[in-house]
């Protein structure tokens, strides 16, 4: 099977998944609220396993997208990766971008890696 659809029925798996803690943490919440009873431990441990659902299906869905050095080729229409400074097919000097590697820093809530310049985390949302 292609991985494509198996990394898509996955997906639908860990969004259902999220969607099944999110209900629970919403009842659970609700019917501690009404007893009068404290549900910081509620939240914490439903919020954890929220966090890993968030970083499992961010994984997936980014590991889709295609590097641009995948997509990097010569005029003669070979295929080149960063480290070429000459075509293996027909000898030009390639012309490669500067890549900049970007800074980064750790999201505070699920350790995720932004870029240093977000202003929200891809994975959780929350605003650095």
């Amino acid at each position: 099977m292609n991985n494509t659809v198996e990394d898509k029925r996955t997906v639908q798996d860990l969004t259902a998944a999220k969607t099944k803690v999110l209900v629970e943490l919403g009842q659970e919440v609700y019917l501690a609220y009404r007893r009068g009873d404290k549900f910081t431990s509620i939240l914490d441990e439903k919020g954890e396993l929220l966090k890993e659902l968030d970083k499992k299906i961010h994984s997936i869905i980014s590991q889709k997208k295609p590097e641009a050095v995948d997509m990097m080729e010569c005029s003669c229409g070979a295929a080149l990766t960063e480290d070429d400074l000459f075509c293996q097919q027909c000898g030009k000097k390639t012309d490669m971008p500067d890549i900049d590697y970007e800074e980064t820093s750790l999201c505070y809530r699920c350790d995720n890696e932004v870029p240093a310049n977000a202003k929200y985390c891809n994975v959780c949302g929350v605003k650095i």
